[in-house]
Parts: structure tokens; C-alpha cells; sequence
């Protein structure tokens, strides 16, 4: 049986912050994503959950709440508790840091993307160029 290597929280916190910029439905490379991306969390009608999140890094429920636990802590995200359940959304800077650093974690995390989607069809969000 093959080994199963563990990816660390990091690669799962980047594709974490992908997943919730996409909620957002704009192009990360728009000169002006960033105030785009103010104005867009403000109208934002969809939930992305933490069983959501937990599906796109396809992990455990403990890594998942590591993994938001340190973007809440970074200032990345923010989680919301409603009658509903949690609502985690990413922030201003979160969108700021994601657009700053998208490309070095394209490179850095290159061979674990593309063993994350090897079997499934590749996410959106997680398209390269």
C-alpha cells in the first residue's frame, strides 16, 4: 500500500483561502481586487462552511480547525456562528495576502496540488495558467 504523506496545515490553509476567494467571483489578478473584494464581502449572500472547507483541503475535521484556527489567527479569515452553523468567510486581508503571494505558492506547493485533485477534476479555483 502506498505511503500517505501528510501536506502539513500551510498547503491546506492556501487552499483553504482559495476556496473562499472564490466566493467572491472576481479575478485575483484585477489591479483593484482588493477594494473589488472589500465591496463584494459586504454584498455576500453564500455560506461557505467549515464541512466545505474540510471537503476542499479533503482532510480530518481536527485539521480543519487547525488549519482555520490559524487563518482566523492571521487575520485571514473570519468565522460566524449562526442558527445555521458556521459561516467562514475570508477577509480584506486575507485577499490581500492570497493576491501577494498566489504565485509563490503555485510554485512552492506545485507536485502536492497536483497530488490533491490527482483523482477528482481539478477545482476552479485551483486552475493554473
Amino acid at each position: 500500500m502506498p505511503e500517505r504523506r501528510y501536506k502539513g496545515y500551510r498547503i491546506y490553509a492556501y487552499i483553504a483561502l482559495a476556496r473562499l476567494f472564490a466566493e467572491l467571483n472576481l479575478e485575483l489578478q484585477q489591479p483593484d481586487v482588493i477594494a473589488r473584494a472589500s465591496e463584494a464581502l459586504g454584498r455576500l449572500t453564500t455560506r461557505v462552511s467549515k464541512e466545505e472547507i474540510l471537503h476542499a483541503i479533503r482532510s480530518n475535521s481536527h485539521m480543519t480547525e487547525k488549519v482555520i484556527e490559524y487563518l482566523v489567527a492571521e487575520g485571514y479569515v473570519e468565522v460566524r456562528k449562526d442558527d445555521r452553523g458556521y459561516d467562514v468567510r475570508i477577509t480584506p486581508s486575507g485577499v490581500e495576502h492570497l493576491k501577494r503571494y498566489d504565485a509563490f505558492y503555485r510554485e512552492l506547493y506545485r507536485k502536492e496540488l497536483r497530488d490533491h485533485v490527482r483523482y477528482t477534476p481539478r477545482p476552479e479555483y485551483l486552475r493554473t495558467e
